[in-house]
């Protein structure tokens, strides 16, 4: 593996985690100037949700068809630890977290992290070239279980009384993002082919959603909201920077993973919490000032535990 000491591992966090934190930080300038507030946020956010978003999500999988087969291992012990931090999760956030709203950003938090854009980047860096095509299946793999799992958290914590499973089912059937994982894979399935001008037009869209959430990410970033909020916030950004990267490398080395596999699990366990929760919290009604402080947390501190995890990862000889 390259970059194996810690500041070259830093440095390399710095250089993919930084815009993040610059974009966000952008966010909440603009909204101190009163240049955006909460509408334009809201309005912004529902466009991201039902719009970019899924067409950033239907183009990353049309335009990278990859090969599931080469990965099954990884890709086991990837879902494997992401139903166990979701399970263990959802029990955390029905014993401890009182305002059942906050519930679903808190799991999400724990289990989902930023896979498609600061993991693939993070895992490059990390193995150069090499390390491209299997970050990206296991990236594809993830996204679509961590949609469901997301849909299925937030229905859970914004249902009133008892929760439906059809009622469930059917969020997940009628999610943009589900729609666009899943139509995408249809056509990468038929070798479909669009005009170049659609094309055009969805590469303008899709551009769009990273700057535009993070901007809205930051310009809701409120740390003085509710006792549960802090806590949703507080336990969240731990169980992602800290529980979920050292509860990956276990579930690896029961997989029996080392080397490249290893490390790309852990790197992918290590990134913040996904940017597209916010959208996906804002845009199912939920209280979307707890996500964008998660966000806000777990990219400051995904510089330091990537970093450090790499460093311990590879003195141990496991990556």
């Amino acid at each position: 593996m390259h970059n194996t000491d810690f500041l070259s591992s830093f440095l390399f966090s710095m250089s993919v985690t930084l815009p993040t934190v610059l974009m966000l930080l952008l966010g909440v300038v603009l909204q101190r100037l009163h240049m955006v507030d909460d509408k334009f946020t809201g309005q912004a956010t529902k466009i991201i949700f039902n719009i970019t978003l899924p067409i950033l999500l239907f183009l990353n999988i049309t335009s990278n068809p990859v090969e599931f087969r080469s990965q099954l291992l990884p890709i086991a012990a990837s879902f494997t630890g992401t139903l166990l931090l979701f399970i263990v999760a959802e029990l955390v956030a029905a014993k401890f977290i009182v305002e059942k709203q906050e519930r679903g950003t808190f799991v999400q938090g724990v289990y989902r992290g930023n896979n498609g854009i600061l993991g693939l980047a993070l895992c490059i860096n990390a193995y150069g070239e090499a390390g491209l095509a299997p970050a990206s299946i296991y990236a594809a793999a993830t996204i679509f279980l961590f949609n469901v799992l997301g849909v299925i958290t937030l229905s859970r914590s914004f249902a009133d009384g008892r929760v439906s499973f059809l009622g469930i089912v059917k969020n997940v059937i009628k999610n943009p993002l589900i729609i666009a994982i899943v139509l995408g894979y249809v056509v990468n399935g038929f070798e479909l082919q669009f005009p170049k001008t659609l094309q055009t037009t969805g590469n303008y869209l899709a551009s769009m959603t990273l700057p535009l959430a993070l901007i809205c990410a930051g310009a809701s970033v409120k740390f003085n909201g509710s006792v549960s909020g802090s806590r949703t916030v507080i336990w969240g950004s731990i169980g992602r920077v800290i529980i979920a990267p050292i509860f990956m490398v276990c579930i690896g080395k029961l997989f029996g993973l080392s080397g490249m596999n290893m490390g790309i699990l852990f790197l992918m366990a290590a990134t913040p919490m996904a940017t597209i929760t916010y959208a996906m919290v804002r845009g199912m009604g939920g209280n979307a000032t707890s996500a964008a402080n998660i966000i806000a947390l777990t990219t400051l501190g995904a510089i330091i535990t990537s970093s450090v995890g790499l460093l311990i990862l590879s003195q141990l000889g496991w990556v």
